[in-house]
């Protein structure tokens, strides 16, 4: 038997896509719209700029005067400068971001994550986490249906013992995580990421095929009450969170690696389940959980037109902001009750109010789209 298995996987979004890096958040101070394009400006090229016209000393001292009101835009224009698409492409060291709606009044933004050339990406360490969060699904969701009674004691009631016992939300089912991904000995060394028996799993990023155009997209929060209603600020206004987002129908590429070096050392030391032993049932696992989900959301939008979008699509992956504490957890696998008790104790205490009962989704005209949602495909697999 070959040591290792290969596969180049494709993955193509089916929904808009926000994955942020480490800035969380952009605001007037950093680009400025125009037209129907932000442009996020580069601070060594607006430093190069604000010197060659003598305008830093301005610049610093509106900064500090107008505080969180500055304007980058308004603070051009008020000495005198045209803001057109050269310039701005200039400052911004030619990147621009596509505006799916007006979005004059926008405030802030999240941006996309890029690598140090600027590329939008997915990073390989959130393919990762998703798979991992589909095999640990599968894994318990086979405890589950083959012994109700060991699920319950080995998990449901560890789960409602962290919450009685006020365990730090960080630390929140840690031992989920150690017994079922770490809970090895291997090379003197045990139960710690270094024996995490998916290390034997490798992912690269993922890139797009050419060029792409990222959008920002204004996001709100559906709510699912007596009757469906958008979150609103004090103002009445929707709650929105404008996000740049990979839109539909752009195709992305990544090399997935399983190692079988330590696997025959990791099934004997985890007799109590079966892990996946290849890439095809690493890729079985996931459209399981996948299809889970689905039904999940079908059922939870019963009364709602977004059904209509999961029933005219097909997808199998769902990755990044607005998947929701559904897709990243197992809490699927849970009574209600216990999803609210979790609820109320590791997030906001919503009483006896569904869980969860928001949804962070798009409304294009009169559609409504969920986010993240993606179809992933293994291209070849060779040893």
């Amino acid at each position: 038997m070959a040591l290792f298995e290969k596969a180049e996987v494709k993955i193509v979004t089916k929904s808009p896509v926000h994955i942020g890096g480490v800035e969380q958040k952009k605001t007037r101070f950093e680009f400025i719209i125009h037209g129907n394009y932000l442009y996020p400006i580069s601070e060594d090229r607006l430093a190069e700029f604000l010197s060659k016209e003598n305008l830093i000393f301005d610049y610093c001292a509106q900064l500090e005067n107008k505080a969180n009101l500055f304007n980058l835009a308004d603070f051009l224009r008020s000495k005198a400068f045209i803001l057109n698409e050269s310039l701005l492409l200039k400052l911004s060291s030619g990147k621009r971001i596509y505006l799916n709606h007006n979005a004059s009044l926008i405030q802030d933004y999240r941006p996309y994550i890029r690598d140090g050339f600027g590329m939008p990406y997915i990073p390989g360490t959130s393919i990762k986490g998703v798979i991992r969060t589909a095999i640990l699904y599968n894994l318990l969701k086979e405890l589950k249906e083959s012994s109700y009674e060991d699920f319950e004691v080995n998990f449901e009631r560890r789960i409602v013992e962290d919450i009685e016992q006020k365990k730090n939300k960080r630390d929140f089912s840690a031992w989920l995580n150690k017994e079922y991904f770490e809970g090895f000995k291997l090379l003197g060394k045990e139960k710690s990421p270094y024996t995490d028996w998916l290390k034997m799993l490798k992912i690269s990023d993922a890139y797009p095929d050419g060029e792409i155009q990222t959008s920002i997209i204004p996001i709100n929060i559906l709510k699912r009450e007596e009757n469906w209603k958008y979150k609103e600020e004090y103002s009445g206004k929707k709650t929105t969170i404008w996000t740049e987002c990979i839109p539909e129908n752009v195709t992305f590429r990544f090399e997935v690696l399983w190692e079988r070096s330590f696997l025959s050392e990791f099934k004997k030391q985890h007799y109590r389940f079966k892990m996946p032993e290849n890439l095809n049932a690493t890729f079985e696992c996931i459209n399981r959980w996948a299809q889970d989900l689905i039904n999940f959301e079908k059922e939870f939008l019963a009364t709602n037109a977004m059904k209509k979008w999961y029933e005219n699509n097909v997808c199998n992956f769902r990755i990044g902001f607005g998947s929701g504490m559904i897709s990243t957890t197992i809490l699927m696998l849970l009574s209600e009750s216990l999803r609210k008790k979790i609820r109320n104790y590791a997030g906001l205490d919503r009483g006896e109010t569904i869980a969860p009962k928001s949804r962070r989704v798009f409304q294009r005209d009169s559609l409504l789209t969920p986010l993240g949602w993606c179809l992933i495909t293994v291209d070849g697999t060779r040893h």
